[in-house]
């Protein structure tokens, strides 16, 4: 008899771990198809403009979902992207030789449209979210300053990190919670090695 008592305690929790497992699972967006989403790289160009390195990209989100989900319920989100240019070692931490940041905000409006905020632009308004990536984040442009600085022959990597967060979110609550996902799309980060 006390063997059987002795299994049920057993079932009961391993039950009862499965059970905890599954709901922080759950609770942490392992199992939400939106965690998914995050955002594309889009024509990445890296040329020489009046003496300036100048880097030009789009950005396309995976999905529209999550994101409009967020704008919709009233959240406005932040847009950031760096982009950091480093001279290529094989045996110890690349050296860096410039870094910029470039950062915008979207938001909805009362009426229902979508408005990007970009630097040096201001506010730009459509009443559809791709058509506003479309047309207002398919041509970025960051400066990382002089092409001087770089040398004939030298191999370089430019790494650009992306992310669409939710600004209005506390910092206590994200380190708290760092296993919940509080962002519209995953950051991601993307790498060119080039030799120039």
């Amino acid at each position: 008899m006390s063997f059987l008592v002795d299994m049920g305690r057993k079932l009961r929790c391993v039950a009862g771990i499965i059970a905890l497992v599954v709901t922080m699972a759950a609770f942490s967006g392992a199992l939400s198809p939106a965690w998914a989403q995050e955002l594309l790289l889009t024509n990445l160009v890296l040329n020489n403009y009046e003496g300036r390195i100048r880097v030009r990209f789009g950005i396309e989100p995976s999905g529209l979902e999550r994101i409009s989900q967020f704008l919709a319920s009233g959240e406005r989100l932040s847009l950031y992207c760096r982009a950091r240019l480093a001279q290529k070692r094989d045996y110890v931490w690349d050296q860096e030789v410039s870094f910029a940041t470039w950062a915008s905000e979207l938001r909805r409006l009362k009426s229902g449209e979508f408005v990007v905020t970009l630097p040096s632009q201001g506010p730009m308004a459509d009443k559809d979210l791709g058509a506003l990536f479309r047309k207002h984040l398919n041509e970025i442009l960051i400066d990382l300053g002089s092409w001087d600085r770089l040398e004939r022959g030298v191999t370089y990597v430019l790494t650009l990190d992306l992310a669409l967060g939710r600004p209005d979110v506390s910092p206590w609550l994200k380190n708290g919670l760092f296993f919940w996902s509080f962002d519209a799309a995953r950051p991601v980060s993307y790498q060119l090695d080039f030799t120039y």
